[in-house]
Formats: C-alpha cells, structure tokens, sequence
C-alpha cells in the first residue's frame, strides 16, 4: 500500500484511498521527515518541493494540483528519477471569472465595456481563457506572450510596450527567472510609467513578478489607478501598506472555484493511475447546478453584474482581505492562510442555470447555461 501526503485543501481526496493511505497535512508544514517514507505527494502552491524537502526520501510521484509549478524544483526530480505531473488550464475559468468580476466593481456602474482594451501579458491557458471572456464582454485584447510568439511567429501576439498602453493590464505569466523571457521583476517602475494613469492593473499570476515598491509609489502618485491584486510576495507575510492601498486585494484566490480545483484533483488522480499502470476509479458526487432567476434587469450592464456576482462577488473577498490590516503580522499571516484554507464554495459560470428573457446571447457567451422564456 502506497503512503500518500497531501494538502488537504485538495478536494475529494477520498479518491485517492484505493491507491494508498492518505495523511492529510497543511501545505506550509511539510518537512523532510514528515515525507521521507512518503511514496506520492499532493501539493499546492504553499509548499516548495526542493531537495531539502525531498532529500533522502522515497518519493517517486509529485503531483500539484495547480497550474504553475515555481513552488517545484523540477530540475532536482528530473535528476532523481521522481515523476511529476501538474494541472495546467484547471483553474483557467476561474481565474477569468475574477478577473471580469473585478473589472465590473473597479469601472464605473455608467461606462460600458465595450470599446475599452485590455493587455493580457501571458496568454497560455489562463490567459488564453481570460482574452476569450473579455472579448465576449466587448473588451478588445492586447496579447502579449513573447514565448508563444517565438513558437508560433503569430503577428497576434503584441510587444509588451504596446500592452501596457491598455486601459486594463492583466498579468497572467509564470514566474520564472531563466531563459530567454524570465519574468521576475517583468512589471518595475519603467513599465509602470508606461501605462496611463487611471489604468486598472491586475495581477492574479505570482507575487515576484511585480516590484511592489514600485507599484505603491505609482498607486500613490496616481490615486486614479485601479489596482488589483490577488498575488503577494512573501506570502503568507505580505505588505500591509500595499494591501491597504490596492482597490481590491485577495488572498491568492483567483483559481479557487470549486469546480477549478475539481477539475484539478481529477486531473492528478489520472495522471498517478497512468503513472502505476492502474486502471481509473473515479467517484464525485452529483454536480447540483445553480439557479438564477434575473427580474426587473434594465440594460446588459446589470444583466452582466447580477449575472456574474450570483457566482462570483470579488468585493467579499477583498472585504476579508482588509481585515488582515487591523492585526500584527504574525497574526496577518495566520489569517491569510485560514482565508485560503477555510475558502467559501465558489462555483463557475457553467455550474449556473440562469432564468431569463433577455441579454441571453451575452450570457451565453461568457459561459453560463440558460433557460429561455420561463414561465
């Protein structure tokens, strides 16, 4: 029987039982012995999977059940023969979820999306998925991904300059700091200068992409700038005097749908059954979709707003996020945690059944199921 480590806020991890004995543990308390006799590891972003963690011990699987993998020294599992598996595209609606909800709390309740632009830096999966939603919406995208641009040589794929010249910069990129288009530090004051002042920037990617001193010096400069941030650097110890100034801050969220993290574990359990050569038991309960009835709905605006709130409201989040500036940072960085660990259900525009008469071909579009003229 396998021994099995995993963070417990990957969920339906029941799934797993038929492969080994699962000890459940919080991501930021994993150390070498508590692994070292481990055969498989489940992890999140929280947790760095380095040679100090893994040195001496028998692991042979480590799986995260996230898209980004720089919490993985992939390097050092290459070298001693461990397999690795990670979810790229499970938390791709999620994150763009956010992202519109975001966009439709920092705009103004009378301005219209349609017309306004949008630099999407980083278009992979998430990215990918993020572009689609605000073109759906009316926004028209920037794309901005010098990687894929080498790959593919498609014109579509802008320079950066011209990216940040948006009226929404959206970052969307891994974090890394080797090859050809490292991007640690890829937004710094020079960048910031480039982008015009009521700009609303967002970063729901990773922490070190961005100079934080430099974005608050430029918020503080440009009170007009819309800022949103769900990722920090140094978390769970972020920096309270940027959190206090951001127009929205989260604790790195973005990707926490329900179904985002489902589609997440399911894809890892498939990933250890292909790499045990065994044959696939997966179980979940029965989705239960949404319902939302729209009444009353005087133009697209509110049918969007209503719409995608009833999934999504970021301004509870941020709510909570605020909190964390009433207490010391010892204490801050413990509720930062308890905010991702204890994370309310959220569920994607698909799970959602909406009721309605009109606006339905927008609605449609950006993902949610419909039911037309109901009685």
């Amino acid at each position: 029987m396998k021994k099995i480590i995993a963070d417990p806020n990957i969920p339906l991890l029941e799934n797993f039982d038929s492969i080994g004995s699962v000890i459940q543990a919080p991501g930021r308390e994993w150390t070498n012995d508590l692994i070292r006799d481990a055969d498989i590891l489940l992890t999140r972003s929280v947790t760095t999977v380095n040679a100090n963690l893994l040195q001496g011990s028998q692991v042979k699987f480590v799986g995260t059940a996230t898209s980004g993998f720089d919490h993985v020294d992939r390097q050092y599992l290459d070298q001693h023969g461990i397999h690795f598996s990670f979810c790229p595209g499970s938390n791709a609606n999620s994150v763009a979820e956010y992202v519109l909800s975001a966009i439709l709390v920092v705009t103004e309740p009378e301005r219209s999306l349609q017309g306004m632009t949008a630099g999407i830096i980083g278009c992979g999966h998430v990215g990918g998925r993020v572009a689609e939603l605000l073109q759906a919406v009316g926004i028209n995208t920037i794309l901005n991904d010098p990687p894929l641009k080498d790959q593919t040589g498609d014109d579509q794929y802008r320079t950066l300059q011209e990216a940040l010249s948006a009226d929404i910069v959206t970052l969307h990129t891994p974090l890394t700091s080797e090859g050809k288009h490292p991007t640690c530090n890829l937004i710094t004051d020079q960048q910031l200068q480039q982008m015009k002042p009521n700009v609303i920037f967002m970063n729901a990617a990773r922490g070190g992409i961005v100079d934080e001193k430099a974005l608050l010096k430029r918020i503080k400069k440009y009170p007009q700038m819309k800022t949103v941030i769900d990722c920090w650097k140094n978390e769970p110890a972020i920096d309270h005097d940027l959190l206090r100034n951001v127009t929205l801050g989260t604790p790195h969220i973005a990707g926490y749908s329900y179904d985002g993290k489902v589609k997440a574990t399911k894809m890892l359990y498939t990933s250890l059954c292909d790499f045990l050569e065994i044959e696939s038991d997966w179980h979940e309960a029965e989705n239960h979709e949404e319902q939302l009835m729209l009444s009353g709905v005087k133009d697209e605006r509110q049918a969007l707003c209503e719409s995608v709130f009833s999934c999504y409201d970021i301004r509870i989040d941020d709510h909570n996020m605020k909190g964390l500036l009433t207490m010391n940072l010892p204490d801050s960085e413990i509720a930062f945690d308890q905010l991702r660990k204890e994370y309310r259900l959220r569920r994607e525009f698909g799970s959602v059944m909406v009721k309605f008469i009109e606006y339905e071909t927008l609605l449609d579009k950006i993902g949610f199921r419909l039911v037309k003229n109901p009685e």
